[in-house]
C-alpha cells in the first residue's frame, strides 16, 4: 500500500509539474478570501521568438506552436533560426497598480513559467481597477535560500519542475532563468547539425533591482487602446504577456562559440540588461 501511495504521488507530481503555481497564497497577509470582495488574477504568458522584419513574420510565432505543418524553429531578433527546448523562469514579487495610484502586492506568489503552459493562477485580489503590474524575474532572498523539498509545495505534492532550477545548495539557491535550445547555422536554414546552447542565469543576477520588469500603464498614451483590468466580485482577469526570447538572445553575437554558461559563466552577466526587455503586453 505504501509503495502504491508513493507511485500515486509521483504520478500526480508529473501531471501537475507544468501547471506552474508553486506557492500561491496572497490571502494570508491581506485576508482577501470572499468572492464578495475579490476576484482572481492570472498571468497568461506566451513563450515567443519573433522579429517582424524577418521572413515576412509580421504576426509573430510562438515557440510552442503546434498543429499540422508547424515548425519548432523561429527567428530571433537578429535573424538567427532557433529552436527552444527548455525556456523557463521564475516570477515573484508581483505588484499590481490601482487606477488610484496605490499598489497591491501579491505576497507569497511564485510562478515558474515553462514552455508548454501559458496560464498561471496568482491569487484573489480586492475588487478594483488595475492599470499595470510589475514583477521580478527570479526569487526573493528568503525563497532563494530554501530547497525545493521544503518550499515549493502545493497540496502536499512536491514539484520536480522547480527542482531543475535548484543550484544544489542553500548558499547558491536557484537559477532565475534556464534557457536551452539549438541554433541553426546553415544559410539555407535546413536545421542540419544545429549547435546546442544552454544558458543558466543565477537568481543573484536575474533578481537584481535593475532587472525588475515594470509594465506600462494601460488605458493612456501609447497604451490607450489597451483595456484596464477591472476586477469585480467573483471575476477573473488575465494579464496577457509575451516573453520574447529573441530579445534576450540578441545580446549574444556568436551562438556557435558562446553557447554555454557552464563553461563560460561570464555569459550570464551579458543577459542581465536584456531581462526586462523580454516582456511586453500581448493585448
Amino acid at each position: 500500500m505504501k509503495k502504491q501511495s508513493i507511485i500515486l504521488l509521483a504520478a500526480i507530481a508529473v501531471i501537475y509539474s507544468f501547471s506552474v503555481l508553486l506557492t500561491s497564497s496572497c490571502t494570508k497577509p491581506h485576508k482577501v478570501s470572499s468572492r464578495a470582495d475579490s476576484g482572481a488574477i492570472w498571468f497568461h504568458i506566451h513563450t515567443r521568438m519573433i522579429d517582424s522584419t524577418i521572413g515576412g513574420n509580421t504576426g509573430g510565432a510562438d515557440s510552442n506552436t503546434a498543429g499540422p505543418g508547424a515548425s519548432p524553429w523561429n527567428f530571433d531578433a537578429i535573424g538567427r533560426r532557433i529552436e527552444l527546448f527548455v525556456p523557463q523562469f521564475f516570477i515573484s514579487g508581483i505588484v499590481l497598480v490601482n487606477a488610484t495610484g496605490t499598489t497591491y502586492s501579491l505576497n507569497n506568489v511564485v510562478l515558474l513559467k515553462g514552455l508548454d503552459s501559458e496560464d498561471y493562477y496568482c491569487c484573489k485580489v480586492p475588487v478594483g481597477t488595475y492599470t499595470s503590474a510589475s514583477f521580478t524575474v527570479g526569487l526573493g532572498s528568503a525563497q532563494n535560500g530554501l530547497p525545493p523539498t521544503t518550499q515549493f509545495v502545493n497540496d502536499s505534492v512536491p514539484y520536480p519542475f522547480q527542482s531543475s532550477m535548484w543550484m544544489g545548495s542553500t548558499t547558491l539557491g536557484y537559477y532565475g532563468i534556464i534557457l536551452k535550445g539549438a541554433y541553426d547555422t546553415t544559410l539555407s536554414h535546413t536545421g542540419i547539425s544545429p549547435v546546442p546552447f544552454t544558458f543558466k542565469i543565477p537568481n543573484s543576477i536575474t533578481a537584481t533591482t535593475g532587472n525588475r520588469v515594470v509594465l506600462p500603464t494601460r488605458g493612456t498614451g501609447v497604451y490607450s487602446s489597451y483595456p484596464i483590468y477591472i476586477v469585480t466580485a467573483g471575476s477573473t482577469q488575465y494579464i496577457h504577456l509575451y516573453a520574447d526570447y529573441s530579445r534576450f538572445l540578441a545580446s549574444i553575437n556568436n551562438l556557435t562559440t558562446n553557447n554555454n554558461t557552464d563553461t563560460n559563466p561570464a555569459l550570464a552577466d551579458s543577459f542581465a540588461t536584456q531581462i526586462s526587455g523580454m516582456f511586453s503586453y500581448e493585448q
